[in-house]
């Protein structure tokens, strides 16, 4: 083929890729969340919920460990243990919802929108986060009707309130309302969607590159 570089004879087969469109994906990238005026905004609230969740994390694993040390070696099982860390196991779960929604580590199969045009996956994108954001707002509201309906009740061994569980539950949904919101409005302005913390960036490899390759 002239001026290809090709030879006519050439028995090399033109091989086509089929596969994901991911250049479609404009706003489906990692930015720090430093990067944006309303990241920095929410992230003093967002390592509230981070940290908090990790110290509920710990203090669930924890227990139940103390609780078969206490029971197995010194012969005195700690009362409502157990019930202490379903608890916190049902606070973690709420109160680590909003980072895990921020940061995108849900499941999310984004794989499939590499398929579709770049502005059907824009409407798509909307389209989830405005869903996400009734779905939860919607959740939301019912947790809060819900401690309405329990302010009496509480747990039978330790006597936690049920509103505290169901605030967990409060707090978790409304705060992943907000970042559901926060994600429906970059994805109109094409940003990326999810964010994460500077201690989370992957170190880049240093590769043994030529000098004249080096920048």
């Amino acid at each position: 083929m002239p001026g290809s570089g090709l030879s006519d004879t050439d028995p090399s087969p033109i091989v086509t890729s089929h596969a994901p469109n991911l250049d479609a994906l404009p706003a489906a990238g990692v930015v720090d969340s430093r990067h944006y005026a309303v990241d920095r905004r929410l992230e003093p609230l967002r390592r509230v919920f981070r940290w908090g969740s990790l110290a509920m994390l710990v203090a669930m694993v924890s227990l139940p460990f103390i609780q078969v040390v206490a029971r197995e070696i010194l012969s005195s099982p700690i009362v409502g243990a157990e019930e202490l860390a379903r608890f916190m196991l049902i606070c973690t779960v709420f109160i680590a919802l909003p980072y895990v929604v921020s940061a995108g580590a849900s499941i999310r199969m984004e794989e499939f929108l590499g398929f579709l045009p770049a502005g059907l996956v824009r409407v798509v994108q909307l389209l989830i986060a405005g869903t996400a954001v009734a779905a939860f707002a919607i959740a939301a509201f019912s947790s809060l009707v819900a401690i309405r309906a329990n302010l009496d009740n509480a747990t039978p061994t330790l006597g936690i309130p049920y509103w505290i569980f169901l605030g967990a539950a409060f707090t978790g949904l409304t705060m992943t309302t907000v970042e559901c919101a926060v994600q429906f409005v970059k994805a109109l302005k094409r940003q990326p969607l999810y964010v994460t913390f500077p201690g989370e960036h992957e170190p880049e490899e240093e590769l043994d590159l030529p000098a004249e390759l080096r920048h």
